[in-house]
C-alpha cells in the first residue's frame, strides 16, 4: 500500500532524530494496518536500537507467529535474549536458523561459552574462521584465543593471537591477552614486554594495570609496579585485588608502614575480605615487631 510505504519512509528519517514520535506513528499505523508485518518490524527494530529488548522480543514474536520463515527476525530475537543474558533462549533461536553467516556464528559461540559448552563454542568459531573472506574484525580470533586461554591451552592461544595480528595489525587486546598468556607460562620478561606494548595502545583498565604491575615486580621494576597498582586502585577503588597485590609488594620489600597505609585505605573503601584481613593482621604483627626492635 502506498500509505504504508509513505509511513515507512517517514519512520526511516524520524527514528534517529525523534524515535518516540516514530514509535507513536508506528503504533497508530499498526492499529490501522494490523496485518502489515513491515510496520511491526520497523517498531521492533526501533526497540532493539534503543536496547528495549523485552519490547523488541514481544513484537518480533508477533511477526514470527504470522510468518515463521523470517531468519533475520529469529536472529534479532536471539540477540535480544543474548543481551538479556538469557543464553539458553538465545541459543534456541540461533539453532532454528538454517542460513549460516558470520554474525550468527560469533553470537552463537558467545552464548555457548556462557553456558559452559566450551568445546562447541570453539567448534563454531573455527567454522567461522574457515570462511576467512567474510571476517572483517579481529574479534573472532581473539575470542577463540580467550577460550583456549581459559582451558590453559596456551600454545593455541598464542597461535590465534598471531593470526589476529597478521590479519588486522597490532591491537591492544592482542598484546594484553598474549601478556597474560606469557605470565601464566611464567615467562615474566615476555609478559612485561607485551603489557608495555598494550599500554602504548592505551589499554588501561584496572585489571590490566594490576597485571602489568605484577609483571613489573617479577622482573625487578618495583617502582613501576607500585605506580601501576596505585593507578589500578584509583580506577577501581572498590576492587580488593589492587589493594591486596600492592600490600604484598610493600611487605616483600619491608615497607611495612606503606602497606599499613594502603590496608587502612582499603578498610574504608571495600567490604570485608578474608585475604585483606589476613594481610592486615600480618602488617600489625610486623608493626609491633618493628616497634619492639626499635625500643630495644
Amino acid at each position: 500500500m502506498d500509505k504504508v510505504k509513505n509511513i515507512l519512509w517517514q519512520i526511516k528519517y524520524l527514528k534517529n532524530n525523534n524515535w518516540l514520535k516514530a514509535r507513536k506513528i508506528l503504533l497508530e499505523s499498526i492499529d490501522e494496518f494490523p496485518e502489515d508485518l513491515n510496520l511491526k518490524k520497523a517498531l521492533a527494530d526501533i526497540y532493539l536500537s534503543k536496547h528495549l529488548f523485552k519490547k523488541a522480543v514481544h513484537v518480533y514474536q508477533q511477526i514470527l507467529m504470522h510468518d515463521p520463515d523470517q531468519p533475520m527476525v529469529r536472529f534479532h530475537v536471539g540477540n535480544c535474549f543474548l543481551s538479556l543474558k538469557e543464553f539458553k533462549l538465545a541459543l534456541n533461536y540461533y539453532d532454528q536458523i538454517k542460513e549460516v553467516f558470520p554474525e550468527l556464528l560469533y553470537n552463537k559461540s558467545f552464548a555457548l561459552s556462557k553456558v559452559n559448552r566450551i568445546d562447541e563454542a570453539i567448534n563454531v568459531l573455527e567454522k567461522l574462521l574457515s570462511v576467512r573472506s567474510n571476517i572483517r574484525s579481529e574479534l573472532p580470533y581473539i575470542f577463540l584465543a580467550e577460550l583456549h586461554y581459559t582451558r590453559r591451552e596456551f600454545d593455541k592461544t598464542i597461535l590465534y593471537l598471531k593470526k589476529a595480528e597478521n590479519a588486522f595489525g597490532k591491537k591492544g587486546s592482542i598484546f594484553y591477552l598474549r601478556g597474560l598468556t606469557y605470565f601464566n607460562l611464567e615467562n615474566w620478561l615476555k609478559a612485561y614486554l607485551e603489557f608495555e606494548s598494550a599500554a602504548k595502545l592505551r589499554v588501561n583498565t584496572p585489571h590490566f594495570l594490576k597485571n602489568h604491575g605484577l609483571a613489573c615486580e617479577k622482573i625487578g621494576k618495583t617502582s613501576q609496579a607500585i605506580d601501576l597498582m596505585l593507578k589500578s586502585i584509583k580506577k577501581a577503588p572498590l576492587d580488593p585485588g589492587g589493594y591486596i597485590e600492592l600490600i604484598k609488594i610493600y611487605l616483600v620489600h619491608d615497607r611495612v608502614m606503606e602497606a599499613y597505609s594502603i590496608a587502612q585505605h582499603a578498610k574504608k573503601n571495600i567490604p570485608f575480605s578474608i585475604t585483606l584481613s589476613m594481610l592486615y593482621d600480618q602488617i600489625l604483627r610486623d608493626v609491633d615487631k618493628d616497634f619492639y626492635l626499635k625500643k630495644d
